[in-house]
């Protein structure tokens, strides 16, 4: 097959890169357990969350994990392909990928605890900045 025009190449890359997407398929519900055990989703969702904050629910870290385990699966299974978990599945199994898996919950932490902190500080200066131009405009 000879190409004559660039807009039929255009046509003929778009019409592959559809096609590809057209058939990617859902992630399947095994590949998402081998990616939650792996990457200790359970343990690492746990530790997160305090007890306070559990007994505040009348839950406990099982009830807990009960209640979101399917919703995360659910997310997972909505935004990654099967080719995309087996990918990721791959790599987690690698040692960068182990050593990745260690440090994500700590480093997720950290950011988290950032982003908050920022918020808090922004927020307060925010308050502070509201005073300044309340009580200038009296």
């Amino acid at each position: 097959m000879q190409l004559k025009s660039i807009s039929q190449i255009i046509t003929l890359l778009g019409g592959l890169f559809l096609f590809d997407l057209s058939h990617a398929q859902p992630a399947s519900q095994g590949s998402i357990d081998q990616l939650f055990d792996i990457l200790k989703i359970k343990q690492n969702t746990q530790a997160i969350v305090q007890p306070q904050q559990l007994q505040m629910l009348g839950l406990n870290q099982e009830q807990f994990w009960q209640d979101v385990e399917p919703e995360l699966k659910q997310l997972y299974q909505k935004n990654l392909s099967e080719q995309e978990v087996q990918a990721l599945n791959r790599f987690y199994q690698t040692p960068e990928g182990q050593s990745l898996a260690a440090q994500m919950p700590s480093l997720s932490q950290e950011t988290y605890d950032h982003v908050i902190h920022n918020m808090m500080d922004n927020s307060a200066n925010n308050h502070s900045l509201l005073k300044v131009l309340v009580n200038d405009n009296a």
